[in-house]
């Protein structure tokens, strides 16, 4: 997970020192795309025999919702960013963590320790020391169009990415949907909404592209004309879509055996292994404050995994990813079996 969202965001970085390429909802289309490709990739597990858990009694429509989440998420972070630094962008990113650990308990009545609250608080505040450093004198002779909206719109938009989390954490452990599986259907559904989306922006008269002389939200032939007229560019645009297929089925993956949480927890870690490569490949500068910052980062991610036990919590008997596999073991190892059978069984493995 860490190592294709790392990539995934190394290409784009690259595409965009390349040339200018400003066209953020046909790269959102691009990685609707990558995640249909898993359903291929599943046809592809099946055709070679190898067996896989899947269960087909479900609603299909189920993972509308969490694609349009993923839509909008990224529409608002879009439009955010077009209003306010991206150095404060970068820092309101961080409270994703903390909606979603909101959201697991308001929604899926999780029960998190005294260990996670510190761990998500951690690794927010280690995500404000990253994009406080990322502060720079150039930032204040910007003129950002209206800095409160736009702020407004990236929490806004973490929100909803909390949302799409835990609705993915709901589905997945009450339909036990194949994680290729449930990338696959987002994709389909996003790939739709942006099917009908890209038309209507093509002829809403804002934004900062350029449809037939006059700006619109989003020129989606122009974005084509510039993939074909670059090789470089189409190379690292299809980079983009096979690293976010990835990405997304590893994402779903650690929704499903562990939580949402966990998922936006090491997530959070990615911008180590970004600022890392950036640094070794000279794009950046090499800045303490950022270290301190990714030192925090990665304590908080330790401390709510519980690799750090801190003195102060009560140690839980079942963490809540041992809470998950303890269910469905009891719900699929001995499932043909009495259910007071099945918890003594648990609880005799259990015993040292």
């Amino acid at each position: 997970m860490l190592v294709s969202g790392s990539i995934n965001t190394i290409c784009t970085k690259y595409a965009d020192m390349q040339c200018t390429f400003d066209h953020p909802f046909v790269q959102a289309a691009g990685m609707f795309l990558g995640e249909m490709f898993c359903l291929f990739a599943l046809q592809a597990v099946l055709c070679f025999g190898i067996p896989v858990e899947r269960n087909r009694d479900y609603p299909v429509m189920l993972f509308a919702l969490p694609a349009l989440c993923d839509l909008v998420g990224t529409s608002l972070m879009y439009l955010g960013l077009t209003m306010t630094y991206a150095s404060v962008f970068q820092m309101l990113r961080g409270s994703v963590v903390l909606f979603t650990g909101i959201l697991s308990v308001i929604v899926l009545g999780k029960r998190l320790a005294a260990c996670h609250w510190t761990g998500m608080m951690l690794v927010l505040a280690g995500a404000f020391v990253v994009g406080s450093a990322s502060l720079k004198t150039s930032d204040t002779t910007l003129a950002p169009s209206n800095p409160v909206l736009g702020n407004l719109l990236i929490v806004s938009a973490q929100f909803v990415v909390g949302i799409q989390m835990v609705v993915e954490e709901k589905f997945l452990s009450k339909y036990q949907v194949h994680a290729l599986e449930a990338v696959g259907l987002e994709g389909v559904f996003g790939l739709l909404y942006l099917s009908v989306g890209l038309v209507a922006m093509y002829y809403i008269p804002l934004g900062n592209d350029v449809c037939q002389g006059r700006p619109c939200v989003e020129n989606a032939i122009s974005a084509g004309l510039e993939i074909a007229s670059s090789p470089v560019l189409a190379l690292v645009l299809l980079g983009n879509i096979v690293s976010i297929a990835f990405f997304n089925f590893f994402g779903i993956s650690v929704t499903k055996s562990l939580s949402a949480t966990h998922r936006m927890v090491l997530d959070s870690l990615r911008t180590i292994v970004i600022w890392g490569f950036s640094i070794f490949a000279r794009w950046q500068s090499f800045d303490q404050r950022q270290v301190i910052g990714f030192c925090i980062l990665f304590a908080g991610s330790m401390i709510y995994n519980e690799v750090i036990r801190l003195p102060f919590a009560k140690e839980e008997p079942w963490p809540e990813a041992e809470v998950n596999i303890r269910e469905n073991a009891v719900k699929y190892i001995y499932e043909d079996s009495d259910a007071e059978e099945n918890e003594a069984l648990l609880n005799e493995h259990d015993r040292p």
